[in-house]
């Protein structure tokens, strides 16, 4: 490795470091990401109590970041925001050696991959809570990095092997894109070794598969349960998103997956897999079964790889010759995606700069529309602990408190001694009749619940962005 290459990577890993380590330091105090809030922070806080259910959840990811947080004493958060920071960096340096070693890009041009990848919406995305998919998918890369590189599968079982069942054990979306892959590669290779490789990895993924059967049993009911629709999932929304993360990548992606090398094929696969399943909503409309909305961000990520190397290949052509210097034209095309992925990646929710927000009404069910934000906005962070510390200073023990599913995470972490009901339609609880007195936390922002007549409702506290009412019954 040329002294060159070596400074080349480590631009490419500080560059991408600095650009996720920024978001978190903005939202300091509070953590950003759904998952983060709602699944990765409340199960390291009481990981013994929630051993069955992340049994069933694929918990290879989570189950090393608790590992790494018991065993070295370390506090959550700090293990998940160093996680998912590292995880960034190393995704980063993977996608470098793909553009430096298989597309034969020099460090000019494998940087400029690089970064362009990294500011990317979908990616960006990713890592904003879906951290065990960018653990997965950087696994997946890494594979096929080594798959392609190699001419003898012998030579890198050693690595395929071991790193591809990781990859598997890790996400089911991602395992289920590699598994195929995989098998898809070898026959069309024709290559018995590799297709030793992906068969043993498959019965590795599908004898997890079986452990873990119960959401994909309930997501095959959902496909055929035609009467619950799921108006979120409408083909509008699925096409604005698609639209969003990928229309400005499509021509250069053509360019690039149409130029692509032969050494590259086998991300070809994945990628076309990923597009089939970015419009499963075609076959199943109106349903989230088949999780549509993260095929398309996954599809994106591979894109952005050919958009890429698209890019490249019309800035070598001359067809982007805005300047003599070749740097200067591999800026030009890089600052706007630079300004978009740090505009995501760093504005207020409220913020103009972020276009995002313009199709808000479209896509905001999806995804962030910015990644200070993590089940509910900043602001509404510091309120809603606000809200919690006078609950449990002014309310009695064993009161039950019901509110939206998004706060669920914050009252794990902050509630003491109460009960927190939520459910995908309160009103429908409430006229359950089962509780005689209990709280209503309302965040003032969404929709409000609607307290039946047999209520008597009393506001007891409010701030700038939660109303919390006593509500007792009538008999």
């Amino acid at each position: 490795m040329t002294c060159i290459n070596k400074y080349s990577y480590l631009i490419v890993f500080s560059v991408a470091l600095i650009l996720r380590l920024i978001p978190e330091i903005l939202a300091y105090p509070y953590p950003i990401g759904y998952d983060v809030i709602n699944y990765y922070l409340p199960i390291l806080k009481n990981f013994d109590d929630y051993s069955t259910t992340i049994s069933n959840q694929f918990p290879l990811y989570i189950s090393l970041l608790h590992t790494i947080s018991s065993t070295m004493n370390v506090d959550p958060r700090i293990v998940i925001t160093s996680a998912v920071v590292l995880l960034y960096g190393s995704f980063s340096l993977v996608i470098f050696s793909i553009a430096n070693k298989l597309l034969h890009l020099d460090n000019l041009q494998s940087v400029f991959l690089s970064i362009f990848m990294i500011f990317q919406f979908s990616v960006l995305r990713t890592s904003w809570d879906l951290h065990k998919d960018l653990f997965a998918i950087t696994l997946a890369f890494l594979c096929f990095y080594y798959i392609e590189k190699s001419q003898n599968f012998r030579k890198v079982l050693a690595v395929i092997m071991p790193v591809g069942i990781i990859a598997v054990l890790a996400d089911r979306m991602i395992g289920f894109l590699f598994s195929i892959s995989l098998m898809v590669s070898s026959i069309i290779r024709r290559d018995r070794i590799l297709g030793s490789i992906a068969i043993f990895i498959i019965i590795v993924f599908g004898l997890f598969l079986i452990t873990n059967f119960d959401p994909i049993s309930i997501n095959l009911q959902l496909a055929g349960n035609k009467d619950k629709i799921n108006e979120i999932y409408n083909p509008v929304n699925l096409i604005v998103l698609f639209l969003v993360m990928n229309a400005i990548l499509l021509p250069a992606g053509v360019v690039g997956l149409l130029k692509l090398k032969s050494t590259m094929n086998i991300f070809k696969i994945p990628f076309f897999i990923s597009l089939m399943a970015s419009f499963s909503w075609v076959v199943f409309p109106n349903t989230s079964a088949f999780l549509p909305d993260r095929w398309i961000t996954i599809f994106s990520i591979f894109l952005s790889l050919f958009s890429g190397y698209g890019f490249v290949l019309l800035i070598e052509r001359g067809y982007f010759a805005i300047s003599n210097n070749k740097l200067n034209n591999y800026l030009m095309i890089l600052i706007p995606f630079i300004f978009l992925g740090s505009a995501f990646a760093m504005s207020p929710n409220n913020s103009y700069l972020n276009i995002y927000g313009v199709f808000h009404p479209y896509i905001s069910q999806y995804g962030p529309l910015t990644m200070q934000y993590n089940s509910i906005s900043l602001p509404e962070s510091k309120s809603i602990l606000s809200a919690i510390e006078w609950i449990n200073n002014h309310t009695q023990e064993d009161s039950v408190i019901m509110g939206s599913k998004h706060l669920r995470g914050w009252m794990e972490l902050q509630l003491k001694g109460r009960t927190f009901l939520f459910a995908d339609n309160n009103t429908r609880l409430l006229d359950s009749n089962k509780y005689s007195e209990l709280y209503l936390l309302e965040l003032d922002s969404r929709q409000a619940t609607e307290i039946p007549e047999n209520y008597l409702q009393a506001l007891t506290y409010n701030n700038a962005d939660l109303s919390l009412y006593h509500l007792k019954r009538i008999d």
